[in-house]
């Protein structure tokens, strides 16, 4: 999926995920596959968010 300015990112519990009746108005899904154990909430957030600021070259530049 490539991230555009002005996207919203919905996410679900871990159980259940995002309910069909919002997933019936959204342009795309996005799964990060994994085996085992899930990962909660906060990881799932910031991988979603990390690559999104990628895509947009929105990265906080370290002087490091």
């Amino acid at each position: 999926i490539t991230f555009q300015l002005g996207d919203h990112l919905f996410f679900g519990n871990e159980s259940a995920g995002v309910p069909d009746f919002v997933l019936a108005d959204c342009d795309a899904r996005v799964v990060i596959p994994i085996q085992g154990r899930s990962l909660n909430l906060s990881n799932s957030v910031a991988i979603a968010m990390f690559e999104a600021l990628r895509q947009m070259n929105a990265l906080a530049k370290s002087e490091l």
